[in-house]
């Protein structure tokens, strides 16, 4: 890392316990991201009906993703606002603590389930891969109507030379498709179209010699947003770096998003040998591999919420108990790449109140935090969505008129 960047480093470091104490709402910030007007202007169009387009957004992050509490509080009400695109880009099938706030999954027969926090292999856009048996099936029930006219894509590979199946779709109107095997180990799409009904379920099953399913994507043929939440309990950052590159480029392209957000920093506070500069490098490789893929999205980092642990090392800042010992120097970081790649940056821990706020939050009746003091409760989850919904519609709103 330059010596000029360790200088920002350590004044940054001085500021954040003095900025943090700041409570109220924590605005986003713009430091110069090449891409937000576009995005706000998108945004002006839709809500005065004068758009027939989608504006995509999608967020990678950790477990504060991977249950899709937070993000559901920010999709339900751009969605409102802004019109309902559909469901989006889900997680390939059930994952052991992670859910969607969207659907619920039920997977009948064997499926093998890689997740990229553990290991670097072949990934797809979200670190999330199924392998089924032969005539395993998946049912994907919405927990809303999905009516209208609607798109269903299915990213996949062969695992093999010996995959030669495709994919078996029942849509919710009953209509049965079929998608073609896919021509090779790389990730690739296939889609049909189809009709919601009602809360009727999707059914996705595998024919003989299957592929490796790697997305599932379920967008309604109408303007609006829709809001992808792609998390990994227990993921950090770094998890970015083992989707394939080529598969990176190809899904984002595909997708074309207009905004990603980054959403990580709390498993690194708690690492027990944090690598600080290889964390930067890490973070900074990370956002450009995603600026190249996506040239046209604007992207917005969201600083590591407040955490605590009740034993073992950490730093004492005045609260009943220590923060973990890594995570002003994550948060530091992190603000410090938003600023040096003109990135957007939301101060999770600012919104919440400051330094000892978890600790508040997880005493607030109802309890608004788990007595683990990392997570939330699904109380805590919509108020931080919130939260972080009114800031960018406060930004939203001066992006509009130019200021």
């Amino acid at each position: 890392m330059r010596n000029s960047t360790l200088s920002c480093l350590t004044v940054l470091f001085l500021l954040l316990p003095q900025l943090s104490q700041a409570a109220g709402l924590a605005q986003v910030v713009d430091y110069g991201d090449p891409n937000i007007h576009r995005v706000w202007r998108q945004l002006a169009a839709l809500e005065r009906g004068e758009s027939k387009d989608v504006l995509r957004i999608m967020q990678f992050g950790d477990s504060h993703t991977g249950g899709d509490y937070f993000t559901h509080a920010f999709r339900d009400r751009m969605q409102q606002r802004f019109g309902n695109a559909g469901i989006g880009w889900i997680t390939p099938g059930y994952v052991k603590n992670q859910r969607s706030a969207q659907v619920l999954m039920k997977m009948a027969g064997n499926w093998k389930t890689r997740i990229a926090r553990a290991n670097p292999e072949n990934f797809p856009v979200g670190g999330v891969a199924n392998l089924p048996d032969p005539g395993a099936y998946m049912e994907i029930q919405p927990k809303f109507p999905v009516n209208g006219p609607l798109r269903v894509s299915i990213w996949s590979r062969r695992s093999s030379d010996a995959t030669t199946g495709g994919w078996r779709i029942v849509m919710p109107d009953g209509e049965q498709r079929e998608l073609a095997a896919p021509l090779s180990q790389d990730w690739q799409v296939s889609y049909v179209y189809g009709a919601g009904n009602e809360q009727n379920s999707f059914f996705l099953r595998a024919d003989e010699a299957p592929a490796e399913l790697g997305g599932i994507v379920i967008d309604t043929l109408a303007p609006g947003v829709t809001v992808d939440a792609l998390g990994v309990v227990g993921a950090m950052q770094r998890v970015i770096l083992r989707w394939q590159p080529e598969a990176l480029r190809d899904q984002l392209r595909w997708r074309k998003p207009d905004l990603l957000i980054l959403s990580y920093g709390t498993n690194e506070a708690f690492d027990a040998k944090p690598d600080f500069e290889a964390y930067y490098s890490d973070l900074q490789t990370s956002v450009r591999n995603l600026r190249a893929a996506a040239p046209q999205a604007a992207i917005l980092l969201i600083g590591a919420p407040n955490s605590a642990r009740k034993t073992g090392p950490g730093e004492q800042v005045g609260c009943r108990y220590k923060i973990p010992a890594a995570l002003r120097n994550v948060q530091t970081i992190q603000k410090q790449i938003a600023i040096e790649e003109k990135l957007l940056y939301w101060d999770w821990e600012k919104a919440m109140g400051g330094a000892c706020s978890i600790q508040r939050y997880a005493a607030a009746n109802p309890p608004l935090a788990g007595q683990d003091l990392i997570h939330f409760t699904e109380d805590g989850y919509e108020r931080s969505g919130a939260d972080f919904y009114e800031s960018f519609i406060h930004m939203y709103q001066r992006g509009r008129k130019g200021r």
